[in-house]
């Protein structure tokens, strides 16, 4: 599936350059023990990045798991240190990682109509692996590193401001899920995956009906969170009919395991109308009616306690009326639901801060930066180090924020030069 990378909102990690040309032909060549090691330094961030283990349903995870190994052992680089992970994001999204390193996300299984269709969309991930595409994008990273191309959250906003930290999300420059492919290789990674399934016992037919689906989907949507799924997987009437030429040489039949996937995904059927809930409070709080955002979220919360994102959104909500201490109950709950994400953290101990709790703050804010380091957190913890009195840790902070730009990036230079 082919993929952009975004400057602001979703930008995947860079990591540094590879060998092999950007020639299809490079894929003979066998996945490397740098591209593995590149792969798993940068699988966690990514999750990070993009919203987080879904760890509500570990069930629904570790049929995503089973399905996921077993086209493993039917591609061609059995061998590889395989893993799976379902992404917390409503978006229609599925990347890979060199070595690899796959996720889907949870918006994406809700669309699917069975198992087969999973298989498709996973087969092709990792076709993208073996075939060593994921490795070549690498190339248009050369050079940068994760700590010094650090754009932060809020984008815009002055240093000190605490202003829309969930919504705007963590941006670093760094290489990762979006890369994009070209047309050969998003046709070479649609046949081998359906060689893939096929030999894991799926009907590669799934793979046709798909792409079908997609296309048919994609016409006519510009805006929405599925036509930014269509943007970085472009369907397109080519891929159908090379995908139904190559279904032709492949054996006939094969499971589809609809009922199975039906089963499988029941909790996000069952949760759907709480993720209706958030959508409408993200509306609402974007539109500035933030008593009508937490009023939603409180839906949500309703039908879906355990859901770490309608209490993120909540928490923001809240803290927009300056409701500061109802705003931190919230983002424990948060924490609580999601201890492994690195939001929650962030913007629990960004209000602390603005509520002068600042030993509090710092702690969750370090918390955060562990999972995933982000130039408004490096900011604040240089000021939080400043304000005790350790002028080293201060100037160390202030750097790592001076070295993502903008107007944190200044902020932080001006702090330098009074230090």
């Amino acid at each position: 599936m082919r993929h952009y990378p975004s400057a602001l909102l979703s930008a995947g990690f860079f990591i540094a350059a590879l060998l092999c040309s950007d020639g299809v032909g490079a894929a003979d060549k066998p996945v490397t023990r740098e591209e593995i090691a590149l792969g798993q330094k940068q699988y966690g961030p990514n999750q990070q990045q993009q919203g987080g283990q879904y760890t509500l349903d570990p069930a629904l995870t570790a049929y995503v798991q089973r399905v996921g190994m077993k086209l493993a052992k039917a591609s061609d680089a059995p061998d590889l240190p395989y893993e799976f992970v379902i992404i917390n994001s409503s978006d229609l999204n599925a990347w890979a990682l060199p070595g690899g390193k796959i996720a889907i996300n949870r918006g994406l299984l809700a669309a699917l109509d069975s198992e087969a269709q999973l298989a498709a969309v996973l087969a092709h991930e990792i076709a993208h692996v073996t075939k060593r595409h994921s490795a070549r994008m690498q190339k248009k990273a050369e050079g940068a590193s994760l700590l010094g191309a650090l754009i932060g959250l809020g984008v815009g906003m002055k240093a000190p401001e605490y202003r829309d930290l969930a919504m705007q999300g963590a941006s670093t420059l760094a290489y990762g899920a979006q890369a994009n492919y070209s047309r050969d290789h998003e046709l070479q990674a649609d046949k081998a995956g359906m060689k893939t399934m096929s030999r894991a016992g799926y009907d590669p037919q799934a793979a046709v009906a798909l792409q079908e689906i997609f296309l048919r989907e994609s016409q006519g949507r510009k805006s929405d969170a599925i036509s930014g799924f269509f943007a970085s997987h472009p369907p397109s009437q080519e891929r159908i009919t090379e995908n139904r030429a190559t279904a032709k040489t492949l054996p006939a039949g094969g499971a589809l395991n609809d009922a199975e996937y039906r089963k499988a995904i029941a909790q996000l059927n069952k949760d759907k109308p709480a993720y209706q809930y958030l959508k409408e409070a993200g509306t609402a709080y974007t539109g500035k009616s933030y008593a009508q955002a937490v009023a939603l979220s409180d839906k949500a919360i309703a039908l879906q306690p355990k859901q770490g994102l309608f209490w993120e959104m909540k928490g923001q909500a809240l803290a927009k009326q300056n409701r500061g201490k109802e705003a931190i109950t919230a983002f424990d709950r948060a924490v609580a639901a999601n201890p492994g994400f690195f939001r929650p953290l962030l913007l629990r101990g960004m209000t602390q801060n603005a509520l002068g709790q600042y030993a509090p703050a710092e702690s969750s804010i370090l918390a955060a930066q562990k999972l995933l380091p982000t130039q408004i957190g490096a900011y604040t913890l240089g000021e939080l180090s400043q304000r005790r009195g350790d002028r080293n840790a201060a100037a160390g902070y202030y750097q790592q924020a001076a070295q993502g730009g903008g107007e944190i990036g200044k902020a932080a230079q001006e702090r330098l030069r009074t230090l």
